[in-house]
């Protein structure tokens, strides 16, 4: 009876042992490059519980903000190739590849593409109080102030800038770029009048839009959006340089298995498909997501595009 009694307890002691790795095992880490609250870890937010359901495991999101997403993408590429952790980030990935110089890891290498949740459409939007209506309006505004008008952005190298300058570079104006430490301090600097113009994506102008605080002027994309259908795109503008939109994807490290891949693949597919997660996307202007091979081949194109240009610009963060 006593060895009995000890057998059970040592098979209890076994299980509990077992039990914590076995769920550890059954746990996917999904890291976000950016802090807590900012539109990618509400992304990371909105798929995670369907992502979880569909895996059968545990999905945490894990913020790593930092260096324009380098520290977390850093942290990403070097995890192990298991499937079990996984990178949301950005367009973001692209830009620090020409704008960053001795990142700890190759951004073209580091990573396999698994599924592009979608990819949001950017806009040139300017204080009311500018007195410009059109983008030809703003470009004679421009290139007659004599010091350049200001436009705020996230810092150098970020989104926000690059797409203030490629307005630069397309019109041929002077601009003078202020940073700040943040989205939100630069949205509010343009209302407050210290800068005259910001590129930003179209769900964050949105709410100061229809309030009449941010004056809308173009699209960067080759359609309008259906969140403002009223603002032209680049072509209709007179500008079809202007060709730009923010892309948010989900990367593992190199090397997962391609078995694993697909099952990850197939998870996100069903997630963003299902009709609650969809319409949240859809509400943050989320368009034309797609699986792993178009990503990969978007995520070429993007750096084949972006590299030269930023070198060009010699946009660079130090």
């Amino acid at each position: 009876m006593h060895k009995l009694i000890l057998r059970s307890l040592l098979g209890a002691c076994a299980a509990l042992a077992i039990g914590p790795a076995a769920h550890a095992a059954e746990t996917v880490k999904l890291i976000v490059p950016f802090s807590a609250g900012g539109p990618t870890d509400q992304i990371a937010r909105i798929i995670a519980p369907g992502l979880s359901d569909a895996l059968g495991k545990n999905v945490i999101v894990d913020n790593r903000g930092g260096a324009g997403g380098v520290i977390g993408d850093a942290l990403a590429a070097k995890a192990p190739a298991d499937g079990n952790t996984l990178l949301l980030t950005t367009s973001s990935l692209v830009i620090t590849a020409g704008t960053t110089p001795n990142l700890p890891y190759n951004p073209r290498t580091a990573f396999d593409p698994i599924y592009l949740l979608g990819k949001v459409q950017t806009m040139l939007a300017v204080r009311p109080s500018l007195g410009v209506n059109t983008l030809a309006e703003l470009v004679a505004k421009a290139k007659a102030t004599p010091k350049g008008l200001n436009y705020g952005s996230t810092g150098v190298g970020g989104t926000m800038q690059i797409g203030a300058e490629l307005f630069r570079h397309a019109a041929h104006v002077p601009l003078v770029h202020i940073p700040y430490r943040g989205a939100a301090p630069a949205l509010v600097a343009l209302m407050g009048g210290q800068v005259d113009l910001v590129n930003a994506d179209v769900p964050v102008l949105l709410p100061y839009i229809k309030q009449g605080r941010i004056k809308g002027l173009v699209i960067y994309d080759t359609k309008r959006s259906s969140l403002l259908p009223d603002i032209p795109d680049a072509v209709e503008a007179g500008m079809p340089g202007l060709q730009m939109s923010n892309w948010y994807g989900v990367l593992a490290p190199a090397g997962t298995p391609a078995a694993t891949r697909k099952k990850i693949e197939d998870a996100l597919a069903k997630v963003v498909h299902q009709p609650d997660v969809a319409a949240k996307l859809a509400a943050a202007g989320f368009t034309d997501p797609m699986g792993a091979a178009p990503f990969k081949a978007m995520l070429a194109s993007d750096f084949d595009r972006w590299l030269p240009w930023l070198k060009k610009m010699g946009i660079h963060t130090n």
